[in-house]
């Protein structure tokens, strides 16, 4: 079958032009480059840093509570969060003065508020530490990602007293913390309340 000329010609240019189109679009987006937000999370390595990180923390604060009246309720556990970071949570008590134990109750003395605020004090200052000496080393977070610890003070008085609880958040993102720890300090937020 034979096509007249007028009609093939027109065919040509039907395709030279979408073919045109096509190319127009291959080439504007350009070649395709690994992107940040491609970023793939080895789950099994962040668990892994995850674990260490919650020891290095552990370890911080321990000391603290060696010979003191204060205890930590709750270790510190880890979780990833994707697109924000790493975030750590711990609970300490900071009021242990009477202890249930299975001979009875024992008062191991008064504390005093000022004694409370130093301890909380320390322990800020350890975990502050803790994170900028050892943040770098996350390999799983991204630079836009937060490393946090999240602290709970809980000061659990007698029924007739005001509870003092307190919540410390200490937050930096990855790329703030190159492990330079005057630096560092200065771009970490710390809340507290």
């Amino acid at each position: 079958m034979r096509y007249p000329r007028k009609k093939l010609g027109g065919r040509f240019a039907g395709l030279v032009v979408l073919a045109a189109l096509c190319a127009t679009f291959l080439f504007a987006q350009g070649p395709r480059v690994p992107q940040e937000t491609e970023w793939k999370v080895d789950y099994a390595a962040a668990r892994r840093e995850i674990v260490g990180f919650e020891s290095l923390l552990s370890k911080a604060i321990a000391p603290t509570f060696v010979s003191s009246p204060f205890g930590l309720v709750q270790k510190p556990k880890g979780v990833y969060l994707p697109g924000y970071g790493l975030t750590f949570t711990l609970l300490i008590n900071v009021h242990r003065v009477v202890v249930d134990t299975p001979f009875g109750q024992i008062k191991r003395g008064d504390i005093s508020p000022e004694l409370k605020k130093k301890v909380v004090e320390e322990i800020k200052e350890q975990l502050i530490r803790t994170m900028l000496e050892n943040a770098p080393g996350l390999s799983q977070v991204r630079k836009a990602e937060s490393i946090s610890v999240v602290a709970f003070i809980e000061d659990m008085n007698f029924p007739d007293e005001p509870n003092q609880n307190k919540t410390i958040v200490l937050s930096v993102l990855k790329r703030d913390s190159d492990g330079s720890p005057g630096k560092d300090r200065q771009r970490m937020k710390i809340l507290e309340y």
